[in-house]
């Protein structure tokens, strides 16, 4: 039998809901930020140097006073629960203190280190989150502008699409998934009638080959109750009427799996012909 290095050893050893626990001690510990007064560092909790600094002015406070009051209303009353959607929205609060951390205490608005700084406890539980959401399959999607970090399961079509998307389709593609979307109907035909909109012109093209997946999509869109209104009216459609919430959601998500499909396609098919361009002007060359 092979001996196992130590890695492996470790890799094999990893357990989520220990490795949770620790990042809870590690995040509520009184040592992962560090304020420098007068010469002598006092350590204190990340969460009271946010409020102590930016919440205030934070753009996703939503109303709260400060960061017990969030807490309070997001019913975190048992920080270590195992529930897995209980994990993530902790993970999700502690990434967006993170990010704030990361982006607004460590520099005043002139870019010049503050008084604030960074410990080896704070960059461990930074590595730590991120190893903890590769195990369960999530990943952090960072919106500057809106100063909000919000967590979804990994999903490489979906980021790669957003990529060549528009700032407001790109948000909502990658939103699709989120924890809060699950058994909202509207939020997610809406969504799915953006990335349409978006991607008209390339739906009404399809690529030789894959038109089947085109006009499926195409058809889904038409008759979902997504582009017409197919539950009442000239376009009603019986079937539509009678699926339950929860069939119909199955088939939504169905649909923007295939339509990200759609949209990847068309896009590598420009990518292979520019690049087929390009050799086709390195062998005239020669």
């Amino acid at each position: 039998m092979t001996r196992k290095n130590i890695f492996e050893i470790l890799s094999e050893k990893y357990d989520i809901q220990k490795e949770f626990n620790t990042i809870n001690k590690l995040f509520y510990t009184p040592s992962i930020a560090v304020y420098l007064q007068q010469g002598q560092n006092q350590l204190i909790p990340v969460e009271q140097a946010i409020d102590n600094t930016c919440f205030y002015s934070w753009k996703q406070r939503h109303g709260c006073i400060n960061l017990t009051d969030m807490k309070e209303k997001l019913e975190f009353e048992n920080r270590q629960s195992s529930n897995k959607d209980d994990m993530i929205t902790c993970l999700e609060y502690m990434s967006n203190i993170i990010y704030l951390a990361n982006s607004k205490l460590y520099y005043n608005s002139f870019h010049i280190p503050s008084s604030y700084q960074k410990t080896q406890q704070f960059i461990i539980l930074e590595d730590n989150i991120e190893l903890l959401l590769n195990h369960i399959n999530y990943e952090k999607q960072i919106f500057e502008e809106q100063e909000k970090v919000i967590l979804i399961p990994s999903n490489p079509a979906a980021t790669a699409v957003a990529e060549i998307s528009s700032k407001e389709t790109a948000m909502a593609i990658l939103m699709y998934h989120h924890a809060s979307l699950k058994g909202q109907l509207a939020e997610k035909k809406d969504i799915l009638r953006r990335i349409a909109q978006e991607y008209e012109p390339t739906l009404d093209n399809p690529i030789d080959g894959y038109t089947d997946y085109f006009k499926t999509a195409t058809n889904m869109l038409n008759n979902l109750d997504i582009r017409h209104n197919n539950k009442a009216g000239k376009k009603k459609n019986d079937l539509v009427i009678n699926l339950t919430n929860e069939e119909l959601e199955k088939w939504y998500d169905e649909l923007y799996q295939l339509l990200l499909f759609c949209i990847l396609i068309k896009d590598n098919k420009e990518r292979k012909d520019k690049m087929a361009e390009f050799l086709k002007g390195l062998k005239e060359k020669k």
